[in-house]
C-alpha cells in the first residue's frame, strides 16, 4: 500500500509539473529589416530559431563510399532481375482467378455519406465545420498577445512629389490595418513610424514584434473544437449512416422473405396442378 501512494503521488507531482510548464508563456521574436532578419520561438530556456535556420554540412566518410562501390551490382544482373520479377508478376497476374473481377463493388464512404444526409444535411454539415472553425481561429487569435510592436516605414520615389503622393498612398492602406489589429487584439506596445524620405534612393521597412502564447489556453482551444466537430459533425453523421444501413438490411430481408414467398407460391401452384392432372 505505501508503494502505490508513493506511485500515486508521484504521478500527481509529474502531472501537476506538466500543467505548470503549460502555463509558462511561449515567446516568439520576429525582427525584420533590410540587413537583417531572424525569428525565433523561446520557452524556459529553450531557444529553438527558426530563421535563419541552422544548416547541417551531411560529411560522407572514405568507407561508406568504398563499402557502396564494393556492393555495387552489374547492370546485366539488375537488368536480368527486373526481368524475372516482371515475368514471375506476369505469371501471377494471369494465374490470378477471375473470381475477383466479378466480385460485387463495395459502396464508397461518400456516397453512404450523401445518401445517408442528402443535399440539405450536407450544407448543414458544412456550416457547421466552417462555424465550428470560425470560432476555433477567433479564439486562438484572441488567444496570442503581442507585448510589442514597432514599425518604422520611409517612403522614397523619384522626386519630391511622387514622394509626397507616394508617402499618402501608403498611410492610407497601412495606418487603417494597423489601427484594426491594434484595437482588435491584444497589443501591449506598439509604436510606428511611416514619414516622407526625400533624399534616400530607395524605401525601406523594418519592424520588431514579440508575441506571447499560454499553450494551456490554446490546447484547450484545440480540445474544444475535436468535442465540437466528434459530437456535432461525425456523430450526428455516424447515427445516420447507421440507420440508412439499417433500413437497407431491413429492406433486403424483406426482399428476400418476398421471394421465399413467392417462390414457395408457385411450387404449391405448380403441385396442384400435377395432382389434380394425375388425378384426371
Amino acid at each position: 500500500m505505501i508503494v502505490l501512494k508513493i506511485i500515486g503521488w508521484i504521478i500527481l507531482a509529474l502531472f501537476a509539473l506538466i500543467i505548470l510548464a503549460l502555463c509558462i508563456k511561449v515567446h516568439i521574436n520576429i525582427e525584420y529589416s533590410n540587413e537583417n532578419t531572424s525569428a525565433y520561438i523561446k520557452w524556459l530556456f529553450i531557444k529553438i530559431p527558426l530563421y535563419p535556420a541552422k544548416k547541417k554540412e551531411k560529411t560522407v566518410p572514405e568507407e561508406a563510399v568504398r563499402n557502396d562501390a564494393q556492393e555495387a551490382v552489374p547492370l546485366t544482373q539488375e537488368l536480368t532481375d527486373t526481368a524475372e520479377e516482371q515475368q514471375t508478376a506476369d505469371g501471377t497476374q494471369t494465374a490470378a482467378p477471375a473470381a475477383t473481377a466479378a466480385a460485387p463493388k463495395k459502396e464508397s464512404l461518400l456516397h453512404l455519406i450523401y445518401r445517408s444526409n442528402g443535399i440539405d444535411g450536407l450544407i448543414l454539415i458544412l456550416k457547421r465545420i466552417f462555424s465550428y472553425l470560425g470560432t476555433f481561429t477567433g479564439n486562438a487569435l484572441n488567444g496570442i498577445v503581442v507585448e510589442e510592436f514597432y514599425l518604422d516605414v520611409s517612403c522614397t520615389k523619384g522626386d519630391a512629389a511622387a514622394t509626397a503622393i507616394y508617402y499618402g498612398e501608403v498611410c492610407a492602406t497601412v495606418f487603417p490595418i494597423l489601427g484594426a489589429l491594434v484595437s482588435k487584439y491584444k497589443v501591449r506596445k506598439y509604436d510606428f513610424n511611416i514619414y516622407p524620405d526625400y533624399i534616400a534612393r530607395f524605401s525601406n521597412a523594418s519592424f520588431i514584434a514579440k508575441i506571447y502564447v499560454i499553450p494551456i489556453k490554446l490546447i484547450g482551444i484545440v480540445l474544444a473544437l475535436v468535442f465540437k466537430l466528434l459530437f456535432g459533425v461525425l456523430g450526428r453523421m455516424a447515427v445516420k449512416i447507421f440507420l440508412t444501413m439499417k433500413n437497407d438490411s431491413a429492406g433486403k430481408s424483406n426482399k428476400e422473405n418476398n421471394t421465399t414467398e413467392k417462390s414457395e407460391a408457385t411450387n404449391e401452384q405448380s403441385d396442384s396442378s400435377r395432382n389434380f392432372i394425375n388425378n384426371n
